[in-house]
């Protein structure tokens, strides 16, 4: 694993190390995760998507599997502790970025994420 450290004091910067970064590691061959909220988000809350993956896709050109799941209602925010019981992950379609601007590849996931999300066990 080769992770991305982001500067999170900075948007700015933060934003052009995933871009530089995440450049990098999809040259070489690495997929790059990316949670788009930026933060682990309680159930039933919502919170704006980051634009990092999608100006990181528009920049590249990567296609994008967006991944939605319920982890949270078993794994809370602000919480190490986590209950047991059964998580369950949807990967979706791939997405193209091609032609696209990172705003709408940025919508494009948020929509599909949540609208699976919506129909997750709860």
């Amino acid at each position: 694993m080769q992770p991305i450290a982001i500067n999170r004091d900075s948007s700015i910067k933060s934003f052009k190390q995933i871009a530089d970064q995440g450049c990098e590691r999809l040259e070489k061959g690495y997929w790059v995760i990316i949670f788009p909220e930026g933060t682990r988000v309680a159930p039933n809350k919502k919170k704006k998507y980051l634009p990092g993956g999608g100006m990181l896709a528009e920049k590249s050109g990567a296609r994008i599997v967006p991944v939605a799941h319920n982890a949270g209602r078993l794994w809370p925010r602000n919480s190490m502790i986590k209950k047991p019981g059964l998580i369950t992950i949807k990967i979706g379609p791939v997405m193209e970025s091609k032609n696209k601007t990172a705003k709408e590849i940025t919508n494009n996931v948020e929509n599909w994420i949540e609208k699976t999300v919506g129909e997750l066990p709860s």
